[in-house]
């Protein structure tokens, strides 16, 4: 009689196994699959996000780098200028007041450029930001496909079409985020 039941119970699974098969099964590989490209392509895309926002981040600090010189250099100038001034007023020898003026226009071109380079920083970090931004949503979208990838192998696994349904969930918020992330 144990024989005749286990015989039987085989053949159910293997009814199942088969309509599992033919069924949703070859969805489930199908989809899968699927998934399986469109989180390589969206890691891929979250990396480069990752990469340019490191390289506009390096690029502010360059250019912080170069407007602190500069401000340096505005002070240096600043510094002849006034030392010019008060030679100009004790000795009153008017080359010296000459010179003032030539360290005064020399710094107003300087504090034009440090100008420059700051408003460079700020623009290089606003962009590094905003790449940042893209590239945490696309991360994020990522891992949605990957835990739906993670759910189709469960799927496969106890031949539940729920956990499918549930893999298929996560694909549509995790393509949503990606292309969100993408676009944004």
């Amino acid at each position: 009689m144990s024989e005749e039941t286990s015989a039987q119970e085989v053949h159910e699974e293997l009814e199942q196994f088969e309509d599992f098969n033919k069924g949703w099964g070859k969805y489930l590989a199908l989809t899968t699959a699927i998934i399986a490209v469109i989180s390589a392509i969206a890691s891929l895309q979250s990396g480069t996000f990752a990469d340019k926002a490191l390289l506009e981040k390096n690029s502010g600090v360059l250019y912080q780098s170069q407007a602190s010189d500069k401000w340096s250099y505005y002070q240096a100038k600043g510094i002849k200028k006034n030392l010019a001034d008060g030679l100009a007023q004790t000795s009153g020898q008017a080359h010296f007041a000459d010179e003032a003026k030539r360290y005064g226009k020399e710094q107003e071109a300087i504090k034009m450029q440090a100008d420059s380079l700051e408003a460079k920083v700020k623009e290089a970090d606003s962009h590094s930001d905003e790449l940042f931004e893209k590239h945490h949503k696309m991360a994020f979208g990522t891992t949605l496909l990957q835990i739906a990838i993670a759910l189709s192998a469960i799927s496969a696994l106890i031949r539940k079409k729920s956990f499918w349904m549930l893999s298929l969930i996560s694909m549509a918020i995790g393509i949503g985020l990606a292309v969100y992330g993408y676009l944004l």
